[in-house]
This record gives structure tokens, sequence and C-alpha cells, in this order.
């Protein structure tokens, strides 16, 4: 071996472990014998259990010399995983860094589903995680301990009526109350932000989606994932989904028969197939769309529109390909069969004579701005304040209008 080739391995060498010391991995897969796992960002998640005859099972609070932080998705093993199940696990004792628990983590185990497993109330809860509801009863109230429900943690449960979130919960994750049959009602106290995928699939009793603040819905989602609320067959009447929502899935509500329209934001930019406003038939071993009758969307706006306005509007739609628009009007003829009428809706703007700003209030400087055009200094261009700014409603805007939102301002009006 020459030298030059000799001094060339040994640079590779060096430049190598300088890699390996300056850049290290920021995830591998491992194995101790009983437990194979994942490092992640230096936290060990356990993917498999390989124990075998252990009835009680502690998991480790450190693998490799990375603390262990999590439960992978089936770890215990299931048979649809293909992993093998641990039936013989009665019992699992978990130390305080657990922060993250996966998908059916552990369905292979006796303990996941026996009611020795639970508190007395039947929640088994793991560091703030309700893993599984294992009790018996009707009406279930979510302790304010648990700040998330995981997947499938009520699932086909079809004792339970009544479901109450707490405010820590922001999310229903997949499958939580999925073929929970005679469920008619969950209220969540918190904010939801996320539905997600089948989270209340086949729920047929399901009537409201309660909140706090005594909507039937949340008005504060921004997803709401495939399946979530197929075959409802109990939801009813026009679902307001507030303003904020970016997404909805595909079947997200398909199959609700009673359903008769849902308000949406005109921001909606994302929709999966077939997700409102049709039924799957099954037949040829296949299912077929079929479009519900009498199913509206009402698109809300952040602010009132003319007709003339809202004209505009579509037709910006059907130039940039707004996903709603093409939706309820199928502009190309595609994917939708029959368009659903689109129905603007006003109900979302509270309209306020004196508010020409839309600010939510009436003051001096409605009044200011109102005298302004009256005296022809600015000039108000929008149709729908120029109507908020005449109090009298004579079709003028006068010093007098001026005058009369002062005096509601400072209170000597109403």
């Amino acid at each position: 071996m020459g030298k030059k080739s000799f001094f060339l391995k040994v640079l590779v060498g060096i430049l190598c472990a300088a890699v390996v010391f300056l850049f290290p991995l920021s995830a591998f897969a491992a194995s101790d014998g009983m437990y194979e796992y994942e490092v992640v960002n230096g936290e060990a998640i356990i993917t498999a259990y390989l124990g075998a005859g252990n009835a009680v099972v502690t998991l480790p609070t450190s693998l490799g010399g990375y603390p262990v932080t999590g439960i992978g998705e089936y770890a215990f093993g299931a048979a649809d995983d293909g992993k093998k199940e641990h039936a013989e696990v009665q019992q699992i004792v978990f130390h305080s860094g657990i922060t993250y628990v996966g998908d059916r983590a552990f369905a292979g185990t006796s303990w996941i589903d026996s009611p020795a497993s639970g508190d007395s109330d039947g929640f088994i809860i793991v560091n703030g995680i309700l893993v599984n509801y294992v009790g018996s009863d009707a009406v279930v109230r979510v302790p304010d301990s648990v700040r998330h429900v995981n997947i499938a943690a009520f699932e086909k449960r079809d004792f339970i009526t009544e479901v109450t979130l707490p405010a820590s919960v922001t999310q229903i994750a997949e499958y939580t109350f999925y073929k929970c049959t005679a469920l008619r009602q969950v209220t969540a106290l918190g904010t939801l932000t996320e539905i997600g995928q089948s989270a209340f699939y086949g729920c047929q009793s399901l009537q409201t989606v309660a909140t706090a603040d005594g909507a039937d819905f949340p008005q504060t989602l921004v997803r709401i994932g495939d399946n979530a609320f197929y075959n409802c067959s109990s939801l009813s009447g026009v679902l307001d989904l507030g303003t904020d929502l970016d997404s909805i899935g595909t079947y997200a509500f398909a199959n609700c028969p009673l359903l008769q329209g849902l308000r949406v934001p005109d921001t909606l930019s994302q929709i999966g197939s077939y997700p409102f406003g049709f039924a799957l038939q099954y037949r040829d071993n296949s299912y077929y769309p079929i479009q519900q009758e009498d199913f509206t969307i009402y698109v809300s706006h952040e602010q009132a529109a003319t007709p003339q306005e809202e004209q505009e509007v579509l037709q910006s739609y059907s130039k940039t390909g707004r996903r709603i628009y093409q939706y309820a009007t199928n502009p190309d003829g595609s994917g939708y069969f029959d368009a659903f009428p689109l129905v603007w809706d006003r109900l979302a703007y509270e309209f306020c004579y004196g508010d020409v700003n839309n600010d939510g209030r009436v003051t001096s400087a409605d009044a200011r701005e109102v005298l302004r055009h009256a005296v022809s200094l600015s000039f108000i261009e929008n149709e729908s304040d120029r109507t908020a700014a005449d109090m009298n409603q004579d079709g003028y805007i006068r010093t007098n209008d001026a005058r009369s939102i002062l005096r509601t301002a400072v209170g000597l009006d109403s």
C-alpha cells in the first residue's frame, strides 16, 4: 500500500469521525433484547416489547443511555399489525417521563381492556393522557387532569350516551368515539381545533358536539378529518362550522341524511371527495355516491356584502379555483354531479347601524367619519358601510346621521 493511499484512507476516517461527532444521528433504531426502540432527537420511543411470560411489565426509564419518553403504536403487539401479542401482560408500570402513547400501543395485552386497570371511574390515564376507558357509566365526564384523549379511547362503547371533555383537550383524536352507537352528545369545554379521522364514525345517535358557550357545534375548528362524522344519521339541520375552518376530509359528513346544510367560511381551502351532501350506496362490490336532495352550503363572510359584491367574489373564485366555490357551483362540470345551492350567509355578520368602521362598536370615530362624508371632506366607499351610516334610513347620509351616531356613542340614544 502506497503512502499516498494510506494517508488518504486515514483522512477519510478522520473526516467520517468528525461528521459523526459534529452531526450526530437525529434518529436511529436499536434493541436491548427486551425492547426495540427508536431514538429521535435524543429520546427513546419503545416500538416493540420482546419479553415473554411477564404478567407485570415495568417500563424502563432509559434505553441505551437515552431517556424513554414514549410508547409507539402497537408496541405490545396486535393481531392486525403482525406483531406478537402479549396477552400475559396484566399490569404495566409507568414512570413520569412518558409523554407520548401511540395508536393502540397496548392492544395486544389483557391490561388495556381490563376494568382493574382503570381508576375508580374507569379511566386509564398515563401522565395526563387518557389511554382507554374501561368503565361502565352511560354519562362520562373526563377528568380535568387529562390533556389528551388517545386514539380509540372510547371506541365501540355502545352504552355511552354523553361525554364531557375538559378545557385542556383541544383535539378529538382519530377513532375516539368510533361506533359509539348510543352516544347522543359530546360537550367540549375547551377550544377544539381538530376532529380527527373517523372520530365519530357510525355514531348514529349523535345530535350535537356542544361547546362551553352553548353552541351546538364548535366554532373554532381548523380541520375535520376523513369520515369524521360518517353515518351520523341523527345530525340534523344546518351546522355552523365557524370561520376558522381550513379543511374538510373525504366523506366527513357523508351518510348524514337529516343534515340540511353547512355554514362554512369562504376561506375553506381543502375539501375531500364527497364530504357532505352525499350518501354512499353499496352495489357490485363498490360504493357509489348518491347526491342528497335539499342540501345547501352557506358561505360565511366576515363583512356584509351586496349582491353585486357577492357576484364579484364568485367570479374571482372561479378564476382562482377556490374549492368551496367549485364544490357548490361546479364550474368545470367535474366531480360533484349537479352543484349544490350556495347561499351567502349574511347572518354571520352582525349588522349594526352606526358602526361604519366595522369594529363592532358605535363610537365617536364613526360619527366623525359620517360627518366628513356629509360635508364632502371624504367618501364612504363600501355600500354596506354607507347603509350603516344612514341612521334614519332615508336614503341619504347627512349631518343629522352623524349627530344620531354621536348620541348613540355617548349613551343618550340606544
